[in-house]
């Protein structure tokens, strides 16, 4: 470590502090993710903190373990470092050293908090991020001043200068872009798209690396969510394209609409086996998912202002809707499902006819519905009102990749199976770069029984996204249970289970002692155990309420048999002592 970091007590401390938080102490790997390489940098072996040692130390690897043909460590590295930073931004730190695990490597940095506060901006003005009150830098303890000093000093910083937002940086780079004043509420993202350089060494390639451009432009431009500007008028994505191993790399930059520096950077590797043609096309696909994805660059910024309202009502504009939708989608929490239901709303009141806020409440409602559904709910009946919804979304806007995708969102709570399927399909050709689109078919093919295909076409939504919602790992998580790959179903259940937390807990507690995961058993067994919708219904029952139809359930119920799961519990409704809920005696 760095002579001037801060001692290991404080950053133990520190690291307390994180393994009790929520966010990461409901993950097991996670959390020995964290402590190990910790640990590691603090008695002086960062040299040895590598992705092999993780996958072997940490997940229990083999020997043989390749870090080619296995993401375990980047994925689970990648969700460490994403709920480190939504930990601090939240807050709740108490800690006077903050623990950061810096893109591109695993050995973790420790900044102490610090308290100098810069000169006070001009009336009008908004200082850099790294101005901010509060920023982070790492200085001697000694020159700390008391918590409640310092509180007093940033709450004076923020109203002289005022607080901005900084722009989210999604991928590889992290530069300093121009920040966003809370109060300016966000409109729908801008795109400029620019040139693409042929730097293969190959002219004959000139004319199809020149329509590259062209072809993100078509693609960008099929997301409801995004617009794509005339020069000049926003944010411009340029680029390059090269050769290695014969196939095509693609290197994109995003730069912000004033010129200065880049706000986002990312390289992908068209697919092998294809013409080139038909490669660059792939390209640009994968490009165009990254850009419009919601948890890609272009929403990053409308993400973290809808993050810093904490709650306070916002006006009912048809982007702040969307943000709040995305925020439902990632979490799915009933909170997020109200907040959103009154945005949308208000949103048809002012504008019955539009097609995105009738696909969004479709979709939403129908999650709203199947969550608080009970065995006795005639799933069909009440979904009625949202079923219309959706069909009115896909008639108003017969081209729009969202609206099919919703519609295959409510079809599929109802177990209407092959219609979800036929509209899912019809999200995917409307919008090949539509990754959300691409995980929604993937599992409903999957339960459909079409295993490999569905298998498959998930792996590619989340290989395209370099940071995919909770959501996108359900058919992983279930294909790996039902091919007994149990260490491999525990990652992307945890994975998934920070947006599903009944799901994805009850597919942990499934594998965990067919993985010999003694540790996890008794970690979910009590979360499962002491799920109020569980208790209402039994587990077997609310699962099938849950993913219909669900072609694993036999391997689910044999797991939390072997867990230790009481067999009325699985089978009927039980009290949160776990003993039987019999009905009361006729009297």
């Amino acid at each position: 470590m760095p002579e001037d970091a801060p001692d290991a007590e404080r950053i133990r401390a520190a690291l307390d502090e994180l393994l009790g938080w929520p966010g990461i102490s409901r993950s097991p790997q996670l959390a020995d993710l964290l402590r190990y390489v910790v640990e590691k940098t603090l008695a002086g072996e960062e040299g040895a903190i590598k992705a092999y040692s993780i996958a072997v130390d940490v997940f229990g690897r083999a020997q043989s373990f390749d870090a080619q043909s296995d993401p375990i460590v980047r994925v689970q590295a990648r969700r460490l470092r994403a709920l480190l930073e939504q930990f601090y931004e939240s807050g709740e730190s108490r800690a006077d050293v903050q623990i950061h695990l810096p893109l591109g490597r695993y050995v973790p940095e420790f900044r102490a908090v610090g308290t100098s506060l810069p000169p006070a901006a001009p009336a009008g003005e908004v200082g850099a991020a790294g101005d901010l009150p509060g920023a982070l830098t790492a200085v001697s303890p000694r020159r700390r001043l008391p918590r409640l000093v310092t509180n007093g000093l940033v709450a004076l910083g923020f109203t002289v200068i005022g607080v901005a937002l900084a722009v989210a940086i999604v991928r590889w780079t992290t530069p300093d872009p121009a920040p966003l004043p809370i109060a300016a509420i966000p409109e729908m993202p801008r795109i400029v798209v620019g040139a693409f350089d042929n730097l293969t060494g190959q002219p004959v390639l000139d004319d199809d690396i020149a329509l590259f451009g062209d072809k993100l432009a078509d693609l960008l431009g099929r997301f409801d969510d995004v617009s794509v500007a005339p020069d000049g008028s926003g944010p411009t994505i340029i680029g390059t394209v090269q050769e290695a191993d014969g196939r095509f790399v693609v290197r994109a930059i995003l730069r912000p609409r004033d010129g200065g520096g880049n706000s986002w950077s990312g390289t992908l590797t068209a697919p092998a086996g294809l013409t080139d043609t038909a490669a660059l096309e792939a390209a640009a696909e994968l490009l165009a998912g990254q850009l419009g994805n919601p948890t890609g660059p272009l929403h990053a910024p409308g993400r973290e202002w809808l993050k810093l309202q904490a709650g306070a009502p916002v006006e009912a504009t048809p982007y702040v809707c969307d943000l709040q939708f995305m925020a439902w989608r990632d979490r799915r929490n009933l909170r997020d499902a109200e907040s959103g239901t009154a945005c949308l709303s208000a949103l048809l009141v002012q504008n019955p006819d539009n097609a995105v806020a009738l696909a969004s409440i479709a979709g939403l409602g129908a999650w709203r519905s199947q969550f608080l559904a009970t065995t006795q709910s005639d799933l069909v009946t009440e979904m009625t009102e949202v079923t219309t919804a959706a069909s009115r979304a896909v008639a108003l806007a017969p081209q729009s990749s969202f609206a099919h995708e919703q519609q295959a969102a409510v079809l599929a709570r109802q177990a209407s199976l092959d219609a979800a399927l036929g509209a899912a399909a019809r999200a995917r050709t409307l919008n090949p770069a539509n990754m959300d689109a691409l995980a929604v078919h993937g599992l409903l093919l999957w339960l459909a029984g079409s295993r490999s295909e569905g298998a498959a076409a998930s792996e590619a939504a989340l290989a395209a996204i370099p940071s995919p919602p909770p959501w996108y790992f359900l058919t992983r998580a279930l294909n790996a249970l039902q091919e007994q790959r149990f260490f491999d179903a525990i990652d992307a259940a945890q994975a998934l289970a920070g947006g599903d937390d009944e799901l994805g807990s009850a597919i942990v507690l499934a594998a965990a002692p067919r993985a010999a995961r003694a540790d996890l058993i008794d970690r979910y067994r009590s979360v499962v155990m002491g799920s109020p919708r569980f208790q209402a219904s039994g587990i077997i029952p609310r699962l099938q309420m849950l993913i219909r139809p669900n072609p694993i359930l036999a391997r689910i119920r044999e797991g939390m048999l072997l867990a230790g799961i009481p067999v009325h519990a699985l089978d009927g409704p039980f009290n949160p002592d776990g003993s039987p809920n019999a009905p009361a005696p006729a009297p």
